[in-house]
Parts: structure tokens; C-alpha cells; sequence
């Protein structure tokens, strides 16, 4: 992932940066006074207000107000504006995704590419997209590592958004069929590696939409959150086996240490240091 940062003054910053192999981009910033020309994108644009209020409108007789908390989204091809309103300025976090993609993802996780026709207030998940938003410019090669955190990501905002839609989503314990069986073999014959869902999906012979949802209804867990898990576990494995955090990161397909720990610890409750310092104390 490219990132570029430009700050105006001591409050005020925009930074940039997109997620290699996806054609997702992503923006975080902070305006005090900026006004936006009216304009559109090719690509959808999901964003969420982190702190103040803006308005969006493309014409001026007609306000698109709003405020901290809020997650909205632009279709491509919308004409629309942006500017502060009131005088604490505004902080927002925008992430600009390919038509396909988008549609990709809500089709995995059996809802509208419309599901945010209205903005909705969820200050919850305006946070996550702001962690999404430092990870994604802060840490960049976690996310070229393994893409992996790119649905993650989507499968929480999007559950979020519909976390009870029972009518679009499989059934749980469903047992699963010798395809999805094929396609978790495959998994698992590569736990270190990224392994895209295109790979998964063709294993199934399956579409990734298809694929993503019979498997969640098989296993309980989302491809990659399965894959993630397999990862953690051998991580603790070597952990035990007294091997140093930094070493299991690399080992098990993380960026570094600290990519590791922070899903490590939540799935475990407790860092990889944590392990790796009981496991040196039980050999004295």
C-alpha cells in the first residue's frame, strides 16, 4: 500500500494511501474550512464522519448534513460536494472502492450494495473505520501481507450494518459438502501464505460470493477469519515452543510483531510476549 501525508497547519491534514491489488483507496482527513467543488467518482464512496459536521450537497438549496458518528455512502458516479459546517471544523475518514469490489463484498455478506442508502449513526463503527484508516496508512504493509484484513474489515462493517438480516443469509450448521471441504484442505495445506478467495472459490468450484457464504454456514467463521485463526494457532504453537515472538510473526505470515499481537491477544487474551515469557519461565 502507497501512503502520502500532507498536513496544512498544526489541526488540519489529509492523508492517502491505497490497498495494492484491490484498487481500494483510502482518505483521512481533517478540514477546518475547505470547501469541495462539486464532483463524482467512478468508484463508490463510503465514508464516516469521525469528528464535527459536514455537508455534502452538491447543490446549496439542498443540505446533506452530517454529523460525528455517521457512516454514509456516494455511489459512483453522484455528484456531490463537501464542506465544514459551524466553525470546529470536520475529521473524516473516506474509503473509495471499485464498483465489482464493493458489490463483491455485500454480495459475500448477503446484503444490498445499497445497504447504505441512508447514512446510519453507529459511532462504533465510525471507530473501526477510523482504525481501519491507521492501520491502512500507518502500517501499510500489514495489509500487503495478507489482504485478508481488507474483508475482515468489510464483514464487520457490514454486519454492523445489517446484524440481524436473517432473510439474506444461509442458515448456521449446515454441514458442508465435499467442495468446501476441498477449498478448507486447501487452506490449510498453506497456512502461512495469503490465500485469496478467488483461489478458495475455484478449489469449490464456486463463485466467491457463493463460496463465502456456504462456507461461513459450514464452519462458522468467514474464510478468512478461518484461515486467520489456523495462522494464530500455529503461532502459539511455536510460542510454546519457545520460539520469539518477531520469529513466529514472520513464520506464520504476518507483517511483524505487532501485526500478529494485535489479533493474537484477541482472539487469546493475552499478547504473544505473554506466552513466549510463561513458556520461558516453565523451563527453569
Amino acid at each position: 500500500m502507497s501512503v502520502s501525508v500532507h498536513k496544512t497547519t498544526s489541526k488540519q491534514f489529509t492523508r492517502y494511501g491505497f490497498l495494492e491489488g484491490t484498487g481500494v483507496e483510502v482518505f483521512h482527513a481533517r478540514f477546518d474550512h475547505h470547501r469541495f467543488t462539486a464532483h463524482a467518482h467512478d468508484t463508490w464512496a463510503i465514508g464516516a464522519v469521525v469528528r464535527g459536521t459536514k455537508d455534502i450537497a452538491a447543490k446549496e438549496r439542498q443540505p446533506q448534513v452530517l454529523d460525528a458518528g455517521r457512516v454514509y455512502a456516494i455511489p459512483p458516479n453522484v455528484a456531490h460536494a463537501g464542506k465544514c459546517v459551524g466553525d470546529r471544523g470536520c475529521e473524516y475518514v473516506m474509503i473509495y472502492i471499485p464498483d465489482d469490489e464493493w458489490k463483491t463484498q455485500c454480495a459475500i455478506q448477503g446484503v444490498s450494495p445499497h445497504v447504505l442508502a441512508s447514512s446510519v449513526r453507529n459511532p462504533g463503527l465510525v471507530a473501526r473505520f477510523a482504525a481501519f484508516a491507521a492501520m491502512s496508512l500507518e502500517r501499510p504493509q500489514a495489509l500487503s501481507t495478507w489482504h485478508g484484513e481488507w474483508t475482515l474489515f468489510c464483514e464487520r462493517m457490514l454486519g454492523a450494518l445489517h446484524p440481524n438480516d436473517a432473510t439474506t443469509r444461509l442458515p448456521s450448521a449446515v454441514a458442508p459438502d465435499r467442495r468446501l471441504l476441498r477449498a478448507r484442505d486447501f487452506m490449510r495445506t498453506f497456512p502461512h501464505r495469503h490465500v485469496t478467495l478467488d483461489e478458495l472459490a475455484r478449489e469449490a468450484s464456486l463463485s466467491v460470493p457463493e463460496f463465502c457464504r456456504r462456507f461461513a454456514a459450514a464452519f462458522g467463521l468467514s474464510p478468512h477469519r478461518y484461515h486467520l485463526v489456523l495462522r494464530l494457532v500455529d503461532a502459539k504453537r511455536l510460542l510454546m515452543r519457545g520460539m520469539a515472538p518477531s520469529e513466529a510473526a514472520v513464520a506464520t505470515g504476518f507483517a511483524d510483531q505487532s501485526h500478529m499481537g494485535r489479533h493474537f491477544k484477541s482472539m487469546f487474551g493475552m499478547t504473544p510476549s505473554a506466552v513466549a515469557m510463561r513458556n520461558s519461565a516453565r523451563t527453569f
